[in-house]
């Protein structure tokens, strides 16, 4: 039997991420649609390939599952709001929020953040109450700055511990 809802949720808190967005243009339009990940992780370096995973109920599910590009913002520590904003169900969440758009792939890129990541849609999977995405990388830049973390329902920066 597996492990019950209430404790798997209070396991995942105690996971620390980095703070994305995934953003892509809804299908027959230019509206932006997006949403705060903290499950982005790099799945391979030859080839190039990313994934990320969105639950079935989320705003944006319908535009990133028929989406064949995205793009990704690691957003850094001044960008909680832009965040906290993209993670509200039901909010207009590109109201006020500078995009960039990616220079090989026409996708949405939150301006100013540490790393932009323009990817091509190469798989989708369904499990469970969520669809793992699967994103071959075109291009990407970074900069300089501190990451946004999550952590514990908080969003927050990270300090490393002294001589490690």
């Amino acid at each position: 039997m597996p492990v019950a809802a209430d404790r798997y949720r209070q396991i995942g808190r105690t996971l620390a991420g980095a703070v994305s967005i995934v953003a892509t243009h809804e299908r027959g339009s230019h509206a932006i649609r997006g949403l705060t990940v903290s499950s982005f992780v790099t799945l391979s370096f030859e080839p190039p390939l990313v994934m990320f995973a969105i639950q079935h109920d989320a705003d944006s599910y319908p535009a990133v599952v028929s989406c064949r590009s995205f793009g990704v913002s690691l957003l850094s520590a001044s960008q909680a709001g832009i965040a906290a904003r993209f993670a509200d169900k039901g909010a207009d969440k590109t109201a006020g929020v500078a995009f960039d758009t990616g220079t090989v792939l026409p996708v949405p890129l939150i301006a100013d953040a540490l790393a932009q990541i323009e990817c091509a849609t190469s798989q989708i999977f369904i499990s469970g109450d969520h669809a793992i995405v699967v994103g071959l990388v075109e291009a990407a830049r970074t900069t300089e700055g501190e990451p946004l973390l999550y952590f514990s329902r908080r969003f927050g920066t990270f300090t490393p511990l002294s001589g490690a």
